[in-house]
């Protein structure tokens, strides 16, 4: 392959995305409008917040704006782990407090788990959905505790695992690379566009829909929340904010969310020979329980996927920096799969990560007129579309059980200014690559 066809290759092409089918167009917004309610950003967030909306005001005017297409940001670019259960450590357990927080948030990622299965079934949506649950796994033994420690946290929840050895491993992944793993009950596997898009695509009918629309700002004037966007201002007494890591740019809360971008490859389907190097196991999902070990899935449309880079960069990821990492990519895939051509690769991509300093979501209001959801810390499938939903209850102050608990949990902490906390970031980060080298 010349160097002209892999950068074409590296044009930041979302293999989810690129395999999830047509997808259905909606306008840009347009001139002033007025609306019951605006909805900004058409994640997995925005999509549960207006379904909510339409659910329990099935009269109001709905306006799902987001800057590109509808299910093609994030939401779309992820690896596909419904997860149930957050990864437990010492931290979770120090105290009264940590606790609350941890199972708050382990119950909104198991009722986002539950609403999500239930729209994929009654709406039959497509999405290669799989009730597998989660398996984490290691390769150097230097790492072992790391599946010892989970193993105790889940197990003092009542959470349901299983320790792998390396031979358990070599058998369910089709790879000898790893020497010891977890199990974890619950949760779910699926091509996370695919699910993105079938969620958009069935909205309720009061939900209009626009994309391409880049909001500049959002504010509240006499009482009202003013959303401006290029080419269109849209007024409504009710504004939900689901933009995950970019609250700053619109001038929310700034300094609690910064976004962190992730990059990943997805190969083109294995040809009968390579299936059989696997061994024709049946599909699975790895993550590793450090941060730059890889996460890795086998498709049941029998494609191999890795993410194994992560990086703060505020301005963008550019082409030239998927190049690079795009053969960081095949490095991982060779020492799992030494068989796998380097040929393989058909689409590399990055996404991004809403994180906060204390690993904790923002869900909150301004004026009781700006309502903000997001920031989801690597679990935003499940606990975004928990907490779509929930944002809008709070608006409308229905009550539950679930949603108390949510506004209990400690809040996102600030994170220091810039460039302090950019040389901090990198540093951790860098720390971080350190300690995870040889499993990535």
């Amino acid at each position: 392959m010349n160097d002209q066809a892999v950068t074409d290759q590296c044009a930041d092409s979302c293999g989810w995305v690129a395999n999830a089918g047509e997808y259905r167009e909606f306008a840009a917004l347009k001139g002033a409008q007025r609306a019951d309610w605006v909805v900004i950003g058409g994640g997995f967030t925005g999509l549960a917040a207006a379904r909510r909306i339409a659910q329990m005001a099935p009269a109001a005017r709905v306006v799902l704006v987001d800057g590109k297409r509808i299910g093609q940001g994030a939401s779309g670019r992820n690896s596909g782990f419904v997860v149930a259960h957050s990864t437990p450590d010492a931290g979770h357990f120090a105290n009264a407090r940590a606790r609350a927080d941890y199972n708050a948030l382990n119950a909104l990622n198991r009722d986002g788990v539950s609403a999500l299965k239930g729209l994929v079934t009654a709406q039959g949506i497509e999405c290669q959905w799989e009730d597998t649950g989660t398996t984490y796994a290691v390769a150097g033994q230097q790492h072992f505790d790391r599946i010892t420690q989970y193993a105790a946290g889940y197990d003092e929840i009542g959470v349901k695992t299983r320790v792998l050895e390396a031979a358990d491993l070599a058998a369910r992944l089709g790879t000898a690379f790893y020497g010891h793993g977890l199990e974890v009950r619950g949760g779910a596997l699926v091509q996370p566009a695919m699910l993105a898009k079938g969620l958009a695509e069935c909205l309720p009918p009061s939900v209009e829909v626009f994309e391409n629309t880049r909001v500049l700002g959002v504010d509240v004037e006499d009482g009202m929340g003013v959303v401006r966007c290029v080419g269109a201002v849209v007024r409504a007494p009710r504004v939900v904010v689901a933009v995950n890591g970019f609250l700053e740019r619109l001038g929310l809360l700034p300094r609690r969310v910064f976004p962190l971008a992730l990059t990943a490859s997805l190969t083109r389907v294995l040809n009968a020979r390579e299936q059989a190097q696997m061994a024709d196991v049946e599909s699975w999902g790895v993550l590793s329980p450090l941060s730059f070990g890889a996460t890795l899935r086998w498709t049941k449309d029998r494609r191999i996927m890795i993410r194994n880079t992560a990086e703060y960069a505020p301005s963008g990821i550019g082409v030239d920096v998927l190049k690079r990492r795009r053969t960081v990519h095949l490095t991982g895939l060779s020492r799992r799969f030494p068989w796998l051509g380097k040929d393989a690769i058909e689409h590399t991509w990055s996404g991004n990560l809403g994180i906060s300093r204390n690993s904790k979501p923002v869900f909150e209001a301004i004026d009781n007129t700006i309502f903000i959801a997001g920031c989801y810390n690597a679990s935003g499938v499940a606990r975004g579309t928990s907490m779509g939903r929930f944002i809008v209850d709070m608006a409308l102050r229905e009550p539950s059980d679930l949603l108390d608990r949510l506004r209990a949990i400690t809040p996102a902490t600030r994170i220091p200014p810039r460039p302090f906390f950019d040389v901090g970031v990198r540093a951790r980060l860098a720390m971080e690559r350190w300690q995870g080298r040889g499993e990535g």
